[in-house]
């Protein structure tokens, strides 16, 4: 049986939505860190292990009784991020001047290293979604809590800010190679 393509096209919602992110730190309830499920691989598990010393310099409560914390979950759709409280917030979140901050995003930066090898692939295209159009159709779309949290707007709102889709030129291509596995005899974009 041969395989077939999935047809995976882009929102061109994505073109009229600017995108801003703020390198210093999400102000105060406007993070997207808090209330979102993140699915990571067996080898994002090992990664983000491999930097536990760092990290817990960052956010001591990764480490308990001397031992890291268990940050991870195995559920019945795969491993995830374990919130850290009720509201869902990701254990990797800490607070520097009012600002709330991913370590794992920081960490990279701060030592030079690239954020693909560091943060875990659900997060990095975040506001980015993928919706399902029917058995062989997927949109690659904007999580639509993204506006509310203040880091997607209509471009004439945010001046001077990249597109969604310029912003995300290089998760956009990684999520087409991930999910464009199966040939509907059209062309995907």
């Amino acid at each position: 049986m041969s395989a077939r393509r999935v047809y995976v096209e882009v929102d061109p919602q994505l073109e009229r939505l600017a995108y801003r992110c703020h390198p210093n730190g999400c102000p105060s309830g406007q993070t997207c860190c808090v209330g979102l499920a993140v699915s990571v691989s067996r080898s994002e598990v090992r990664r983000i292990d491999s930097l536990m010393d760092e990290l817990v310099r960052l956010v001591p409560s990764l480490r308990r009784d001397g031992v890291y914390a268990d940050v991870f979950v195995d559920e019945p759709q795969g491993l995830q991020i374990e919130p850290r409280d009720g509201l869902g917030t990701c254990p990797f979140l800490f607070q520097r001047r009012g600002r709330a901050l991913c370590s794992l995003h920081h960490l990279a930066l701060r030592s030079g290293r690239d954020v693909a090898t560091v943060k875990p692939r659900a997060c990095r295209h975040w506001p980015l979604i993928l919706e399902s159009l029917g058995r062989r159709r997927i949109r690659i779309t904007v999580d639509p809590s993204a506006q509310a949290l203040g880091c997607v707007a209509p471009v004439a709102e945010l001046p001077g800010q990249p597109s969604v889709r310029d912003a995300f030129t290089g998760e956009i291509a990684e999520l087409k190679r991930i999910v464009g596995k199966i040939d509907t005899g059209r062309r995907p974009i």
